[in-house]
């Protein structure tokens, strides 16, 4: 008997999602609370999206569920407790890191962020598009070459940006709680304060957990060098926003350029996040850039991960 599966996807936007239907019958749907409410209970395979947390009322909702697999390196969408009461298997990209090796769309992006940060990129476009100007003098940046760059986080998309840095001839600080991910790199590990102080510009790759969780807030921005740049990849929960705010406001911080923010999970809503409200006064846009956790989206991304995920469901169920 052929496995039902609920695939949180539109099958018009995503290229190669259509190869699910080779291995499983399938519903395409970017699904609402309402709609698991109603319809988890017919699905034996789930490949959730990210905008919806499936709380352990939905899983408990779940009778016929065995297997989830949701294409992201982050799991905190997901109520990992109530998957493992109900005795589901549940997978992650990261589960493969051979194959997520071959994934840069993330790093790519936080690189872009970081240019974008230093070249004031936004205000120049808007001088020609909408001041009909050429002037420039006023919105000069910074060069990267010889500036310190502070990489938090040194898994895999940590490591992709230390060559992006190497490449641009900068100053290379590492940080990671997991000490043996910078095995060969110990000249350039600090310790978590040490690189604070010294970075220009600070770039968030950790993982989300206990440690990590609001890494950022009050007290570590003390630490940091006056009119410091900060790169956020990773998740907005490594963040805390209201000291962030703070700190852009006294000038502590001279830009941020976030592409995650805390309470995503709203049907691609604007997150309640008071960066947010901060980000939409315009005279602020020299100060803060936000996009929708745009990281991993990339048509190439996109088309390698769901045909890694098909197969390796496919293998799963049927070896």
């Amino acid at each position: 008997m052929m496995h039902k599966a609920l695939i949180g996807f539109d099958i018009n936007e995503y290229p190669e999602i259509e190869i699910f239907q080779k291995y499983f019958e399938c519903d395409f749907c970017e699904y609402s609370e309402d709609y698991l409410n109603k319809n988890i209970s017919k699905y034996s395979i789930l490949v959730p999206h990210l905008y919806l947390k499936l709380t352990h009322e939905l899983i408990n909702k779940a009778s016929n569920l065995k297997y989830i697999f949701t294409p992201s390196t982050g799991t905190n969408h997901l109520d990992l407790k109530a998957i493992d009461n109900n005795d589901i298997n549940l997978y992650c990209l990261s589960d493969n890191a051979e194959f997520i090796s071959e994934i840069s769309s993330t790093a790519e992006l936080a690189w872009l962020l970081i240019l974008a940060a230093n070249r004031k990129i936004l205000h120049l476009n808007k001088r020609v598009l909408t001041e009909n100007s050429w002037k420039n003098n006023d919105l000069r940046g910074n060069q990267l070459k010889n500036k310190t760059i502070g990489i938090i986080g040194f898994g895999r998309l940590g490591k992709m940006i230390f060559n992006y840095a190497k490449s641009f001839d900068m100053n290379i600080l590492i940080y990671d709680t997991d000490k043996s991910s910078t095995n060969g790199y110990e000249d350039h590990a600090k310790d978590f304060n040490e690189l604070l102080k010294e970075s220009d510009i600070i770039t968030l790759h950790p993982k989300l957990n206990e440690t990590s969780y609001e890494m950022i807030n009050s007290e570590s921005l003390k630490h940091m060098k006056e009119g410091v740049i900060i790169i956020n990849t990773s998740r907005g929960d490594v963040i805390n926003s209201n000291d962030l705010l703070d700190s852009i406001k006294s000038g502590k911080v001279r830009f941020a350029a976030l592409d995650v923010l805390r309470n995503e999970f709203h049907s691609g809503k604007l997150p309640n996040d008071p960066l947010i409200e901060y980000a939409l006064k315009e005279d602020n846009s020299d100060k803060i850039l936000i996009t929708p956790h745009a990281g991993g989206a990339t048509l190439d991304a996109h088309s390698l991960v769901f045909k890694h995920v098909a197969k390796t469901l496919k293998d799963k169920l049927y070896e």
